[in-house]
């Protein structure tokens, strides 16, 4: 069924991946996991909260350090006890030896004596005991190189902090869904108080980090055309200097253009159709604004039709009017829209005849 849009200049089509998200939501739930150890079956429930901006670095941890594990013994089925001998101290000042539980049936990697680790330890609130929880960005050092680099970076600073994450885009065909790191893109962080910018450009993985003086800022990967994700706002505060924030970006074609009166003046808020032709995907209408201008986004590379009363209901006088773009009122003499990937097609001018009423 053909859905109306309201009057706007711009429109973000939503990605549908494993929920829905126009915006910058927060989106609070409880992941439950099923995980198989030594042959039997346990539970992992974790936090499902999702934000704009997650907090990194070392807040919220007792300690943190990279070191090895010295010895890991099973003290239960599922749980191990850890004798860490520490290396490099970014949080807390452990002795020669820490030690520290972990529930290994749902720690994403087997940790065994001799292997060394970037170590991320809560303090359990009722034992006062050391924990390695499954949830810490915790993992062998050959796989936290990144994280080690903006810890080190996080110590040096003073009256500044970090914004840093990935940026990704997804690729089709989406199912299964897979991600590709975007290089050089650029990232922009605008202080909300007066509008400063500050930016930075990913690296060959996606990767990006910005130092920033503490403030609140407006963080946006759409600063260049072809793709988009969702945008939002982040505060780094003294204690809260690290945040990490990961775009995932996706195909940003535009079809843009004005639809005027058989006497040159605006449509105002006239219904354009958008009809995808290859491949198939939704059909919808938007409404123009008051100078006749429309513009949807988040298409796909392909072939659009793009007319009035198309989408009408059959046989009502507005569907009998259909008019197509570039201004002809037959299926057969409409000229089809060829999108490019991320491309954007700002000239979709067209009048109607004097015939078709906005």
């Amino acid at each position: 069924m053909a859905g109306v849009m309201l009057p706007q200049r711009k429109w973000r089509l939503c990605i549908f991946v494993l929920a829905v998200t126009c915006v910058v939501p927060t989106l609070s739930a409880t992941i439950v996991e099923t995980r198989e150890y030594h042959g039997k079956k346990f539970s992992c429930i974790h936090s499902g909260i999702q934000a704009f901006g997650m907090v990194c670095g070392t807040y919220g941890y007792a300690q943190v350090f990279t070191g090895t594990v010295i010895s890991a013994v099973e003290i239960s089925d599922r749980d191990k006890r850890l004798q860490l001998a520490p290396d490099e101290i970014f949080l807390g000042d452990p002795a020669n030896e820490v030690t520290a539980t972990t529930d290994q049936a749902c720690l994403h990697t087997e940790i065994r004596a001799g292997d060394r680790w970037l170590f991320y330890l809560s303090r359990d609130r009722n034992t006062n005991e050391l924990i390695l929880s499954f949830g810490s960005p915790s993992k062998p050092i050959a796989e936290a190189q990144q994280d080690i680099a903006t810890l080190r970076h996080l110590a040096r600073l003073t009256d500044s902090g970090i914004l840093t994450g990935n940026v990704t885009r997804s690729v089709r065909p989406l199912v299964p869904f897979k991600e590709v790191p975007v290089p050089n893109r650029k990232i922009v962080a605008k202080r909300v108080s007066d509008g400063i910018e500050y930016s930075a450009l990913t690296d060959g993985n996606g990767h990006f980090e910005l130092d920033v003086p503490l403030n609140k800022y407006h963080l946006s990967a759409n600063a260049e055309p072809g793709l988009w994700g969702p945008e939002g706002e982040i505060s780094v505060w003294r204690g809260v200097a690290c945040i990490n924030v990961n775009f995932l970006l996706h195909t940003d074609g535009r079809l843009s253009g004005r639809v005027t009166t058989a006497d040159g003046k605006p449509a105002k808020y006239v219904q354009v159709a958008i009809v995808p032709l290859s491949p198939i995907g939704p059909q919808f209408t938007v409404v123009a604004d008051e100078q006749g201008h429309f513009e949807v986004g988040g298409r796909q590379p392909g072939h659009y039709l793009v007319g009035v009363g198309l989408l009408a209901p059959y046989d009502s006088p507005e569907w009998k009017s259909r008019f197509y773009y570039p201004g002809v009122s037959t299926r057969e003499e409409a000229k089809t829209i060829e999108l490019g990937e991320g491309e954007w097609r700002t000239d979709i001018d067209f009048k109607l005849p004097s015939s078709t009423a906005p």
